[in-house]
């Protein structure tokens, strides 16, 4: 197949081919750390979400070095815009999976929703977001290697785009509403009525499977048959030790919950850096493909990399540096998220 070759530039200048070997190696290191890292604390999750989104990011960024070699090429310029738009989606992923197990941690009465509704909405709407882009960027490919229109197919981009930047704006106001409850302790109402009720039915559950099976009868047994009574003057001494050892065991619960959660708050932190870094990038996408390959802001340089490039790698990287195999509990098998 012959390569399509335009007659002048579609970015509107050469792209800086030491800006995108930059790229590619900062996206390659963060994506090489976190394989070691999910292998090491036993995060599977990492693999389809944060790997593959740098590894995306890595492919987009090959292709705009492949641009500053010869600008005119068409298949180059197509393959970035199609990765770059992407890759943002996997890297929400994991921030939905983290504040899921988050809520699922520290409490879910503080949780507008459920937690497992974080993984069936939100990551869902990433899969609806990822669609859409991915039906928009093979309709724009293919429109521009035939010299056809492509605002069809850029309109098709910008709402998943624009889909993928609401469904982040609504879990970012979650995630801090969940964090400044969990830490003022101020839970939901509904939300403890429904736990509640869900423990009754579950120890309802429990009972009616012990009558089944004959279970909860209780025997005296021999000792019991031989106990002696105990003097009130011999029973103080034993409560007073009984009182000091569950005043010890409450301390010692509340100073674990308090460094757990201040742990969590790190982590939590580190979601929010990267959300906002996505909520950044995707405001900056959708302006940019609204005003068409011809535009502005797809014809300066300086944004591509400082509202796009550095947004994403940030996103991606924190998470190298404040990842949950340091802050919680060693995982000790493959399953689960943690």
């Amino acid at each position: 197949m012959s390569e399509v070759y335009t007659d002048q530039s579609n970015y509107g200048y050469t792209p800086t081919p030491a800006w995108c070997l930059a790229f590619i190696v900062l996206f390659s290191v963060s994506a090489a750390v976190h394989s070691v890292q999910a292998y090491r604390y036993k995060y599977w999750v990492i693999y389809p979400s944060l790997v593959l989104g740098a590894l995306i990011e890595v492919l987009g960024w090959s292709g705009r070095y492949w641009s500053s070699q010869n600008v005119l090429l068409l298949t180059p310029f197509l393959m970035q815009i199609c990765t770059l738009i992407m890759a943002p989606v996997f890297f929400s992923a994991y921030d939905y999976v983290v504040l899921g197990m988050a809520i699922k941690r520290l409490g879910p009465q503080y949780s507008l929703i459920p937690a497992n509704w974080y993984f069936i909405i939100f990551i869902t709407a990433d899969l609806v977001s990822l669609i859409l882009q991915a039906i928009g960027g093979g309709q724009a490919a293919s429109s521009a290697a035939d010299g056809a229109p492509t605002q069809t197919a850029t309109n098709i981009m910008v709402a998943g785009i624009i889909f993928q930047l609401v469904s982040m704006g609504v879990f970012i106001f979650f995630g801090i509403d969940f964090m400044l409850r969990a830490t003022a302790r101020r839970p939901y109402a509904f939300q403890e009525r429904r736990i509640e009720a869900k423990r009754l039915r579950k120890e309802a559950g429990v009972q009616k499977d012990k009558k089944r099976w004959g279970f909860g009868r209780t025997r005296r047994t021999d000792s019991e048959k031989n106990l002696t009574i105990v003097t009130s003057d011999e029973v103080a001494p034993n409560k007073e030790v009984a009182a000091d050892i569950e005043n010890q065991r409450v301390h010692a619960e509340q100073e674990h919950e308090r460094v757990n959660l201040n742990r969590w708050w790190i982590l939590l932190i580190a979601v929010a850096i990267s959300s906002i870094m996505i909520f950044i990038r995707g405001i900056y996408r959708s302006i940019e493909l609204v005003q068409g390959w011809n535009g502005y802001l797809i014809g300066i340089e300086n944004f591509q990399n400082g509202l796009d490039g550095i947004p994403m790698f940030i996103a991606v990287a924190i998470f190298n540096f404040i990842h949950p195999g340091y802050l919680l509990p060693r995982k000790s098998s493959w399953k689960g998220y943690h």
